[in-house]
Formats: C-alpha cells, structure tokens, sequence
C-alpha cells in the first residue's frame, strides 16, 4: 500500500522534538557523570529511534546526521570509552540544528540542510580522534535586531518554534469529557431543586430565585459549548484517508483487468480520530467488493449497454451530528436469486423456507462469516474476509450499513457514523417503571398504533408500517425481563428500529426525551451482557442502559431466518492478529496502516514489557518488533517468548533501522523467524513475510 507519508507529518514532528529534548537532558547528566554507561545506551536507544522513524518518512539527510553520530556513540559504547567534553558538545550542537531542521519542516520544507554534510564531516572526524567542530547552523543569518524587543522576540522564537501546537493524550479529553458530563447532570438536578423549592417560597422570594435559575441557565449553555470546544479536539480530517485509499484501490483494479473510474472527491469534514483510525480497512473492502462483485467485465457491460467503464464512487456528507459515507458503483448489483441458490445449496434441508423468503431475510446472509457467491476465488474474493467484518466493526464504531441495489443498476453502501465517539443523540423511554436509552441512528420512526390494528402472525404480531408488515414486539420480552408487561392502553407507542435493513417494532410505555450523552462502558458485572451497549446517568445518577439494537434486531426476526454458525464455521476463514511492538509512535503507527489494510487485527506496544502484558491479555498469530527499545529490549522480548511455553510458537519477525551482520546473526540464535530493514516495507518485504508465516 503506498502510503502518503504527510498523513504522519505532524506525529512525525511531536515524536522527533521529544527525542531531541529527551537527549539534551541526557547530555546534561553525561556532562556530570562522564563514565556513566547507562546514558550511552539511552543515547543509542534514542538515537536509532530517530534514525529508524526519519527513514520511514524519507527524511534522508536527517538519518544520515543521525547514523553517522550514532557511530560515535557505538564507539564509546563497544571499547569503553567515557563520554568527552567534547563530544557532549557535539551531541548538543546537532540537537540543536536537528531542531531547527525539523521547524522548517513544520512550515512544509523538506529535511535539506547546507549543513549536512559540513555536520557528517565532523562527526567522522570526532569518530577518527581528530579535532572537530562542535557548534553548527542553519542558514545565513540575518542582520542584527533593530531593537531590544526585536531582539528578545527572535531570542523566543528560537526556543518557542510557533508554538500554537501542543501534544495532548486523547484519553485526557476523554477524562476532562466524563467531569463535565457530571458536571452538566449536577446543573440540570440544582435546576430541579430550585425551581421545587420556588414553587413552594413566597411571593416576596420569586425575585431571588428567578435571577439564580437565569444564572443556572447561563452556566449549562456555556458548559455545553465547552463540551462541543473539547470534542473537537479529538476530530480530524476526513481527507486525511480518503487520497490513500484510492490509490491503493487504483492498484486493486488494475490487478482485476477492469476499466474502472474511481470518483473520490476531497472533503472538508471532520470526524472522531478512533473512528477515522478504524474506516481504512472498512471503505478499502468495500470498495475491493465493488471491484470484484459489482462492475462487470468490459465485455458484460458492453452487451448490458452500459459503458465499458465501470464507476465507483466514495462520497462524503455530514447531517447533524452524523456522518455519512457512501460507496457506489454501477455494477450488476446484488442478485437475490444467487444468494438464494447458494443459501438453498449449503442447507437443502430448509428449501420450504428459504423459497418463501423475501429479499430483506436474503440480504442478511451476505453479512455472514465467509459467505460469497462466487463459485471462484479470485485474488480479492480469496482473502477470507466478507462483509462480516465491516458489520462488525461498525457495530463497534456505533454505526449503521443500510444497502441499496438494483439489479444491474448498481450498489450503494451507506454508512453512518457518530461525527465522535464522545457524546451520542439518542431517545429515553420507559418502560415497566424502568429508563432505556436507544441511540438514534437506529430508530426509523415513532409511531403510535391503535390496539386494533395490531395483526397477529404466527410468531408475533405485525404491523402496516408504509406498506411494509413490520412486527413488533414487546419490550420487556426483548430485554429478558421475567416479569412480563402489561400495556393497558389503547394506543401503544411503537418505536420503529431498524439495523442491515431490517425492521423491527418495540413497544414502550412512554417516550420520555431526545438527548445528547456521554456514553460510559458497562459495568463489569453486566461485561458479558450482549444486550447493553453502555450506560448513561441521568440527573439523579441513577444508571440508565444503552440498549444493543444489532444484538436485539439478530434476535428477532421477520421470517425464521436460519441458524448459519455451521456455515460460519465451514467458511471462515481465520483474521489473524498481530502485536507491533515498536517504541516510535510514528513507525507504530505506519506498520499499523499498512497491515490493517491487508485485513489484519493490529495491536501495539511500546516495548517489550508492554508487549508481555498484552501477550498475557490476548491471544496473537505473529510479533513484529523493534530492536532497541526503553525497558525491554527486542532481544529480550524475544528470549522471554522463546522460553514460555505459551509464546514459544508465536512467529516473531525483527525489524531494524539498517541492515547489521551482528543482529542477523544474534536473530537467528533467538529464534526469530525473519529479520527486515524498516525501508523495506514499501516494497512489500515486510506483508509479504508475514503471509509466508501465517501460510495465507
């Protein structure tokens, strides 16, 4: 996949300043403790870190600065050397002009420097024993300050580099979001109280109370634009995967030998970074399922009197607080009678079914592990990953796929996404005394139906929902409750679901509110729970659930739609899993792209304790691990795998900055069953290794 490297610019930055500084604190200490040989190994470790990160972004000058002082260091490490004056001076003064470099690049300069080779120059020349410079700069430099002011501003610029940036964790928005959620729900119960308490007051009190609940009113608005000010901190650019994805969609549909156009326009929305992290892999299998089952041959289209030039189109739209994106093509569409034959072809026994079933119940197989109707597998229908995959992963991003297709018209997947993860819109109803939330992009509509016009079928009863026979169900069933409930109205409020198409009514008592919430997890105790998705607190704090709709919507269906784990299990083919263990958030997160968009289950750590602690928590098919990292190195890491008779197995694959004889060698005694240089990952070394091991 050819990766737009800009895409990791700024992580790229944060990460290089961090290392700098990190090393100017080390030169610090080495200045007091000269002998002390800890503070070379962090050095080394620090310095291949940047080395490593800088080749992966093909900042090329910057590594060869990096890898020529790294020699130094080597030196003074393998013979035994202390850590010179001298030396430290020149590890400050090309940490100093690295800053520099990477300011310009900040401002959209590349890493070309008049310095570089004057810099190398000296470095081999401290690494030789011989006299060197120590001191080095970027640039000309400009006339004097006109004044003192001037002259302290440029003082401030050189150490404060445009700092309109800083670097913050998403979990602390998360943190500061969950205080100002209790923050709101203690408002809205003040709020309650006092206008209780001015109900019962005298006249003369009005006044007093009437200015308090202006005030109370004031503070919730601006606490929910604080709230809006804060989400946005964790969204980012649509576009920032969109030009990626169509390249490495370009490439697919030249492998297939189809004429195809690909409408990928650019787009100024923005959406919650976990989702857009997670939407990769999700658009690049739809768009290889349009590629593979959507457009025809040339030939096909030509006698269907379409273009010989198929199209599919990736768009992008925002409604609210929701996002929707569409993947399109022109293709044959999808045939229910295929799906059909196939579904009557794997369980004959269920014909008298299946025959009667209608395009909806059809529809729900092609979101099932493993099922396809290709009778061959091509080199993208063959990779084992179906249409499950994205329905799971929207599940998990609280989305929704709605599918419309016409038979040789074309296909259209829409989903629909949270703008961000951090608060949801959704309706609280009530039902036997008790609250549920049920979040809004699964409900259609709501409804009020008179008892009368309830239709009983013979596994629930139905109603006429814009001609369609919708059924309806009562909610305490859904919700596993023993005590079942009794509605005596007339008029029964039904709140009409919908989830891949299906739709399903839910009887309430009554429609309570539309809000917006914070979402927590559920408690650990209900973990296993399928039937919740999270919880709220309402002003009371009393826990409300966050009802699990796909999970409710799967149990109760329109027609008998037939168990199909056995042709799950005989289809499947297994995802596996990878544990990237690298300490550069900017390598981590490039290997991760690259092997999330192969359709591999990525985790990572940030050395080799961490990795351990996730080995104990879940289960993974291959290792890719860096050398030099804080803590744990990659040998160790590999040592201790070796010796677990539960990690023992786990293919391992190293990683390194450059190619060294020494580490092949030491790689090959521990075990490890490949050895890659980080430049070689876009060549496809690095996939093409891990699917020799997972036998793919």
């Amino acid at each position: 996949m050819d990766l737009d490297k800009n895409l990791f610019k700024s992580d790229y930055i944060a990460e290089a300043r961090e290392i700098l500084n990190s090393l100017d604190e080390l030169a610090f200490k080495a200045a007091k403790e000269t002998r002390n040989a800890v503070y070379v190994t962090e050095i080394l470790r620090l310095l291949h870190t940047l080395k490593g990160s800088s080749r992966m972004m093909e900042f090329l000058q910057i590594e060869k600065v990096v890898n020529h002082l790294e020699s130094v260091f080597k030196n003074i490490q393998n013979n035994q050397f202390e850590i010179s004056k001298n030396i430290i001076q020149l590890l400050m003064g090309v940490t100093e002009l690295l800053h520099k470099v990477i300011d310009s690049i900040e401002d959209g300069n590349d890493d070309s420097f008049a310095e570089c080779e004057e810099v190398i120059k000296n470095i081999d020349l401290a690494l030789e024993g011989e006299e060197f410079n120590t001191s080095f700069s970027n640039g000309d430099k400009t006339d004097a300050p006109a004044s003192e002011t001037q002259a302290i501003r440029e003082e401030n610029s050189e150490y404060f580099h445009d700092s309109q940036t800083i670097k913050i964790q998403v979990s602390q928005i998360d943190s500061i979001l969950q205080q100002l959620d209790k923050l709101i729900m203690r408002q809205i119960k003040l709020k309650k109280e006092i206008d209780i308490l001015n109900q019962k007051s005298s006249t003369s009190d009005f006044q007093a109370f009437q200015e308090v609940s202006e005030i109370i009113t004031v503070l919730e608005s601006q606490s929910v634009d604080i709230q809006k000010n804060i989400i946005s901190l964790r969204m980012l650019p649509f576009d920032m995967i969109l030009r990626p994805i169509k390249r490495s969609v370009v490439a697919e549909a030249l492998k297939t030998g189809k004429n195809i156009d690909f409408d990928i326009p650019q787009s100024e929305i923005t959406i919650d970074k976990f989702i857009l992290e997670k939407l990769p892999a999700i658009l690049i299998h739809l768009v290889r399922n349009s590629i593979d089952h959507g457009i025809e041959s040339p030939e096909e289209r030509k006698k269907l009197g379409k273009p010989e030039k198929g199209t599919i189109s990736v768009s992008v739209n925002q409604v609210a607080n929701r996002i929707f994106v569409n993947v399109k093509d022109d293709g044959h569409g999808i045939d229910y009678e295929k799906i059909r034959a196939k579904v009557l072809k794997l369980f004959p026994e269920r014909e008298s079914e299946l025959v009667s079933a209608d395009e909806t119940s059809l529809l729900q197989y092609i979101f099932s592990s493993g099922f396809s109707t290709k009778e061959e597998q091509t080199e993208l229908s063959g990779r084992g990953i179906g249409l499950d995959v994205v329905r799971t992963e929207m599940d998990k991003l609280k989305g929704k796929i709605t599918v419309y297709t016409e038979l040789n018209k074309g296909t259209s997947f829409e989903l629909s996404l949270p703008a961000s993860l951090a608060t949801q819109d959704g309706l609280f109803v009530s039902v036997s005394n008790n609250s549920y939330l049920i979040l809004s992009h699964y409900i259609k509509e709501i409804v009020t139906v008179e008892k009368a016009d309830f239709m009983q079928m013979q596994h629930c009863p139905v109603i006429n929902y814009h001609n369609e026979l919708v059924p309806v169900y009562d909610f305490d069933i859904i919700n596993s409750n023993s005590t079942k409930h009794i509605n005596t109205k007339t008029e029964i409020s039904v709140v009409i679901l919908e989830y891949l198409n299906r739709k399903i009514g839910v009887m309430v008592d009554e429609i309570l509110h539309y809000g917006t919430v914070v979402i927590k997890p559920v408690p650990p105790i209900l973990k296993n729970f399928e039937a919740l998705q999270g919880v709220v607190f309402d002003e009371n704090y009393r826990i409300i659930p966050v009802l699990n709709i796909p999970d409710t919507i799967r149990r109760f269906n329109v027609v008998n739609v037939y168990d199909i784990k056995n042709l799950e299990v005989k289809k499947t083919k297994k995802i596996h899993s990878i544990l990237v263990v690298d300490d550069s958030h900017t390598t981590r997160h490039i290997e991760q792209i690259i092997l999330e968009a192969e359709n591999y289950n990525v985790t990572t750590a940030v050395d080799g304790i961490d990795a351990l602690e996730k080995m104990k928590q879940y289960q993974f098919d291959l290792v890719i691990t860096d050398v030099k990292m804080p803590r744990m190195d990659g040998f160790v890491l590999l040592h201790n795998m070796r010796h677990k008779d539960e990690l023992k197995n786990i293919p391992v694959i190293i990683v390194s900055s450059v190619f060294e004889s020494d580490t092949q060698e030491k790689v090959k005694e521990l075990g490890a069953q490949g050895y890659i240089v980080k430049s070689d990952f876009e060549r496809e070394n690095l996939t093409a290794k891990i699917k020799e091991l997972l036998n793919e």
